[in-house]
């Protein structure tokens, strides 16, 4: 028999095995694969949607505190539980007024007596409560139904450790209901189960369901059953379920999670069939590519039959000088003898390659590594202030010109501060520029451990800080940059045995539609700076107090 012929029956006997065991492998790890990246993306939405929601539901629980420790709410509660004066009603309910319209998604806020008896409303919704449910709390948030959704923030108020009274604030809760309505991600039959608990422990549907339209605070899961999602997610266990039955009885695969602060349960599921019919469709294409790649096998083994014999001298006597960098060509022998030195000559060969690329491939992932440890490095220390560690005045101005936009773009609230060390010269001068550095590094701690984590805070200057506050509540920043402006003073430094007293100017301004750019923000704080170092220093100015006529007359000017 020819070598030709033998080549054909070998490589077709052969080939056709492997190829029809290795798409059938194939086919098995695909699907596995491709559910695994189903269950994967599944997993991550679910945990995108989770912190959607602890970040809103923090956002009004901020809120909800700035409402309560309004100043002048406070006072009047104070004055009323004194005089029980008549006229103190309608100036409580001036006063929620004015503090509801500075924030979006409030539809009321109501104050009782600490004996539960109605004093003001904005909207008078909530005009009944018991003050027995909420003496040992603090603060409670929880979801309220009737004809919308609502979140009910309940704030207990105390002074010097008696009850002025409780605050009932009802935030707009259509951030849980655009949430389960986009069900980007979840295919054709993927949805978003929303429960709460009820008195007896069972999960409480509280959103209407793709399914169910009218579920909402109606239809049940009962606690006992743990096969359903739903349920796995109001005990807490963040999971992902395969081939679990939802509300309807339907297989699904979901993903669970729980949010522990507020005890509600959430679910994103996509109907088993979808799934199959997604790996179905996957691996149909992989067998049209299969059976095309053994008929591409037939084609290859009659043309190769012919083609192998003849040049296996020159393919083994090529891959010998390959080896020793020698790529010369010689003509073509054919024989037996040849085919058998060409499976050792090229195992050489394969065996050299490998090590090389083995070899070339870790030094490149190990340079590869240090490299983006050194970027890191770079990119942190590039925006960062050398000796106080806070961020730098290139930051700051990126960071504001961002929030300065999305402000103006979304009809939000900003703030910008300037905080400037009082005499801070002198102190460089007296002590030393060792000791100025101690102020600096002491003073920035301090301040970084005063603000929010929205907040940001940068050195911009020599003894100059800056500090950017977005959703800024005017009342709430000035109690904030006074109780920081009064820390400050206190800060105890020692310096050779000497007790050194620092204090601080503060200039403050507020985005209003005057204010064109974020650079005329920052000037409008500057110049509440200088007047605060003009009139006395150790103060805090806001530049919409100042009088005209001091304004006017007024050039910012660093003095110490």
């Amino acid at each position: 028999m020819r070598l030709k012929h033998v080549l054909l029956i070998c490589f077709l006997v052969l080939s056709a095995l492997p190829l029809i065991l290795s798409i059938w492998t194939l086919h098995s790890h695909s699907s596995a694969q491709y559910r695994k990246q189903i269950a994967s993306n599944l997993d991550a939405i679910s945990e995108l949607a989770k912190q959607r929601l602890l970040a809103t539901v923090d956002h009004i629980d901020d809120n909800a505190t700035l409402l309560a420790n309004n100043e002048a709410v406070r006072r009047h509660l104070v004055d009323f539980a004194r005089t029980r004066a008549y006229e103190l009603y309608d100036q409580m309910e001036a006063s929620l007024r004015e503090a509801e319209h500075q924030m979006d998604n409030i539809i009321d806020v109501t104050l009782f007596a600490p004996n539960g008896q109605f004093l003001a409303s904005v909207n008078q919704r909530a005009t009944s409560f018991d003050p027995k449910l909420f003496l040992d709390k603090e603060r409670a948030i929880f979801l309220v139904h009737s004809q919308e959704l609502i979140m009910r923030s309940i704030t207990r108020i105390m002074r010097a450790g008696v009850i002025l009274g409780f605050m009932v604030v009802d935030f707009d809760a259509d951030f849980i209901l655009d949430l389960v309505e986009d069900r980007t991600g979840l295919g054709e039959t993927g949805e978003w189960l929303f429960a709460v608990r009820d008195a007896e422990g069972h999960a409480l549907f509280a959103v209407p369901l793709r399914y169910d339209p009218t579920a909402s605070f109606v239809r049940r899961v009962p606690k006992d059953r743990l096969d359903v999602p739903i349920t796995q997610a109001m005990l807490g266990n963040e999971i992902l379920m395969d081939e679990a039955p939802d509300y309807q009885g339907i297989p699904v695969m979901a993903s669970t999670r729980y949010l522990p602060s507020m005890d509600w349960g959430l679910v994103a599921k996509i109907n088993e069939s979808e799934i199959a019919s997604i790996i179905s469709a996957a691996n149909r294409v992989l067998e049209l590519i299969g059976i095309g790649i053994l008929v591409l096998a037939i084609i290859a083994a009659i043309w190769l039959s012919g083609v192998i014999a003849r040049p296996v001298e020159q393919l083994r006597r090529s891959t010998l000088r390959v080896i020793d960098g020698d790529f010369d060509v010689e003509p073509i022998d054919a024989g037996w003898r040849e085919a058998k030195d060409l499976g050792s000559s090229f195992a050489n060969m394969a065996i050299s390659l490998q090590d090389l690329r083995a070899n070339l491939q870790e030094k490149v992932s190990e340079r590869t590594r240090e490299l983006d440890e050194v970027n890191q490095q770079l990119m942190e220390l590039s925006v960062r202030d050398p000796l106080t560690g806070v961020h730098n005045r290139r930051y700051v101005t990126e960071r504001l010109d961002e929030e300065f936009a999305r402000s103006r773009r979304y009809n939000g609230q900003l703030g910008v501060a300037i905080l400037d060390i009082d005499h801070f010269k002198k102190i460089n001068d007296t002590l030393g520029h060792a000791t100025g550095d101690e102020v600096l590094i002491g003073l920035a701690f301090c301040v970084q451990n005063a603000l929010r984590s929205s907040d940001l805070f940068g050195r911009v200057g020599g003894e100059e800080f800056c500090i950017v506050i977005p959703e800024a509540e005017h009342q709430g920043v000035v109690l904030l940059l006074e109780r920081i402006r009064e820390e400050i003073q206190a800060l105890p430094f020692q310096f050779e045995g000497k007790s050194i007293s620092v204090t601080c100017s503060v200039g403050v301004a507020f985005l209003d539609e005057e204010i064109q750019s974020s650079m005329t923000l920052v000037e409008c704080a500057d110049k509440a700076l200088y007047h605060a170092k003009a009139t006395g220093r150790n103060k805090l100015v806001v530049y919409s107090d100042i009088p005209k006529d001091e304004l006017e007359a007024s050039t910012p000017s660093h003095i110490g």
